[in-house]
């Protein structure tokens, strides 16, 4: 790896608009999930198209409805725990698998694919929602869109990243890229999302969420910055921070105390806001 960094730092005061598209790639391009099919793995009841390239997995069970949003390079398996957790007796669970994820990978995506299949997913499940839970990516993609809904009565956001353009400028840095690369790779990106950074300040546009939110962020996070959380609860009327430490970005959907902050916030009558944790 660290001999790939120097390699993209010298080729990109070379070649500053090739390594910009080449980090674009390396950006828009998920890892390939391969399914576990061991111990504790409930595969879904059916699986439902959502646009031309992104599926809801659906487990049917009790009344109240959930949509799951996994993240970059996620997947529904990382919401096993937490279906456990709220219980199949009470809930009916809809995962979302965004475009180019999944076991079949179909090319790039980005979070404007993630924002349209949101939509499309909340059109798809055709009932009122209870509970919208995303994680990342698609925790920040779902804040987007609660932005401009209200049909969405509480949603948990984990580890969402709130600045794009700082994200996609610490890749620039982590490839110690020169000015010119670095500014490539951001008009890229915006140009490939089609959003300007501006609008996808998912911290500002949170000052239009109006449901409860429950921020759950891991202080030493190495993935996104803690202060992205800071950032959206400040924003956002009714939101309460639950943080964390030593979990990182990803072993927060596993771990009990955040499943049962979850499960605690999710039983919640609506109209309760409770104070910050």
């Amino acid at each position: 790896m660290k001999l790939f960094v120097i390699a993209m730092a010298v080729f990109s005061r070379l070649f500053p608009g090739r390594a910009g598209r080449l980090a674009l790639d390396m950006m828009t391009t998920p890892r390939r999930f391969a399914p576990d099919a061991g111990a504790g793995v409930v595969p879904p009841e059916r699986i439902v198209p959502v646009g031309s390239r992104a599926r809801l997995l659906v487990w049917p069970g009790g009344p109240r409805r959930v949509l799951l949003v996994h993240g970059w390079s996620g997947h529904a398996q990382q919401f096993q725990p937490l279906m456990t957790e709220l219980g199949r007796d009470r809930h009916t669970f809809y995962a979302l698998q965004m475009p180019g994820h999944g076991a079949e990978m179909d090319g790039a995506a980005h979070v404007g694919d993630f924002i349209i299949s949101i939509r499309q997913a909340l059109d798809e499940i055709g009932e009122p929602l209870d509970l919208a839970v995303g994680h990342s990516m698609g925790a920040a993609a779902l804040a987007f869109v609660l932005a401009e809904r209200k049909d969405v009565p509480r949603a948990i956001l984990v580890a969402p990243p709130t600045n794009f353009r700082a994200m996609v400028s610490r890749m620039a840095v982590f490839l110690r890229f020169g000015s010119s690369a670095r500014q490539h790779l951001l008009e890229g990106m915006a140009n490939r999302v089609g959003i300007g950074y501006e609008v996808l300040d998912i911290a500002r546009r949170g000052r239009r969420i109006s449901c409860p939110v429950l921020l759950v962020h891991d202080m030493t996070d190495r993935e996104v910055p803690f202060a992205d959380a800071l950032r959206l609860h400040q924003a956002v009327a009714k939101a309460q921070l639950f943080q964390t430490s030593g979990l990182g970005h990803r072993r927060l959907l596993a771990e009990p105390s955040v499943l049962k902050a979850i499960h605690g916030f999710a039983d919640e009558p609506v109209t309760e806001v409770r104070a910050s944790a």
